[in-house]
């Protein structure tokens, strides 16, 4: 039986775990135990056959250089109760068992259960210890239930691993691999987050569709493209109120073009000789270093842009002679405009280019400004026309406070 697990790396990583899962009942015909009495199957009892099963997992894990397993007391307790209320525990399905652990414990990405059956103790304890899954790095915990199953007794045995939930401290803390509830489809899901991450773009394996835009700053910190947006404002003489929007987004956006040189990444010093590393620079960053790449002059353009009271939006896609790019759009009470805040050093009024057939080779994939993320289901035919359109562009829904996933 395999249950998917998916996880996610610098741009997506799918990974497999197999869940494990057996019925075991002895071969051989113990006539003594016809006779033997059952044992009494109390807390004490309960106790004294996880202790022995978790000497025996380990003494088959160390000698292999495996971690030691130990107990889980949350989820022990849990597994004890929905057995005990199960009218049959002997024809559990495990898939049930791992839906009803998935969902009390969210982080419980990591599991392999085996259902066994005997007339002893000793034998229940040797069919969990021979178990394929024991010897797994992947499960750091093992529990264990006892049921009565007729003249027999049964042992529900479960292998888990726990991963927390996803939140920018711990991914920046010491990275790895967390749970988190897709805003979108809520079904919980696995990602993997590497310290050393660049630009992520993180999509739910389920309903595949984005939900968080990620990038790492100079600092080496993981931030959300959200949070590169300060407010930041053009120093010296600001913008005349007077005349068009037109007109002051030009001035706006002149003055940032003759200022920053466009640099890539690459020129940037990096941390390790001959180490390469995608950042991304706020906008106080990009004017006080006077230089940047398309996405460091695009979240500048675009803060200025909101500062001075329009609505514009970064873009994340694909230019057709570029590759992989960023641009700004902005809005103006009739119309909006496509804003190439890379390459050019000088701009005039013929670079002020409405949205049509003559930006169709700018493809966007994500937006996203001071507040939201955005994405799209829609055809490129559509799309691409309209930035601002909320029947196109849907804003990534943001959770209620306390709910799984607010970070």
């Amino acid at each position: 039986m395999v249950r998917g697990l998916l996880s996610f790396g610098s741009v997506m990583l799918a990974a497999g775990l197999a869940l494990s899962a057996g019925f075991h009942v002895s071969g051989r015909v113990d006539l003594l135990g016809v006779f033997r009495a059952m044992p009494e199957i109390d807390a004490a009892f309960q106790r004294g056959f996880r202790s022995d099963a978790i000497s025996r997992i380990n003494r088959v894990r160390i000698p292999g250089g495996v971690d030691e397993v130990s107990g889980d007391e949350s989820l022990q307790a849990y597994l004890e109760s929905f057995v005990q209320v199960h009218p049959e525990p002997s024809s559990l399905e495990l898939d049930e068992v791992f839906d009803a652990l998935q969902t009390r414990f969210p982080g419980a990405q990591y599991l392999a259960a085996n259902l066994v059956t005997s007339r002893n103790r000793e034998d229940l304890l040797g069919k969990i210890g021979g178990w394929i899954a024991v010897a797994n790095p992947e499960f750091d915990a093992i529990n264990t239930t006892v049921f009565r199953s007729g003249g027999r007794l049964g042992a529900l045995a479960v292998m888990s691993r726990r991963i927390p939930e996803f939140s920018l401290h711990a991914a920046n803390e010491k990275g790895g691999r967390f749970h988190n509830r897709c805003p979108h489809c809520k079904v919980i899901h696995a990602l993997e987050l590497d310290r050393d991450s660049r630009t992520l773009i993180l999509s739910c394996p389920h309903c595949e569709l984005p939900f968080d835009v990620l990038a790492v700053d100079i600092s080496g910190e993981i931030r959300r493209a959200n949070d590169f947006f300060e407010g930041f404002t053009l120093p010296g003489e600001p913008v005349s109120e007077e005349g068009s929007d037109e007109d002051r987004i030009l001035a706006l956006w002149q003055r940032i073009a003759t200022h920053c040189t466009y640099e890539l990444d690459q020129a940037r010093p990096s941390g390790q000789e001959g180490e390469v590393r995608e950042v991304w620079k706020r906008p106080s960053e990009t004017w006080h270093e006077a230089t940047g790449d398309c996405e460091d002059t695009a979240i500048l353009l675009a803060d200025v842009l909101v500062g001075a009271g329009f609505d514009a939006r970064v873009a994340i896609g694909w230019n057709g002679n570029i590759g992989q790019h960023a641009w700004v759009v902005v809005k103006t009470a009739e119309r909006q405009y496509l804003l190439e805040a890379t390459l050019q050093e000088e701009v005039t009024r013929d670079d002020l280019v409405e949205l049509g057939e003559g930006t169709d080779f700018y493809r966007p994939e994500q937006l996203f400004d001071k507040e939201r993320i955005y994405y799209t289901t829609a055809s490129p035919e559509s799309f691409g026309r309209d930035y601002f359109s909320e029947s196109l562009w849907k804003a990534v829904p943001v959770p209620p406070a306390g709910e799984l996933s607010q970070r």
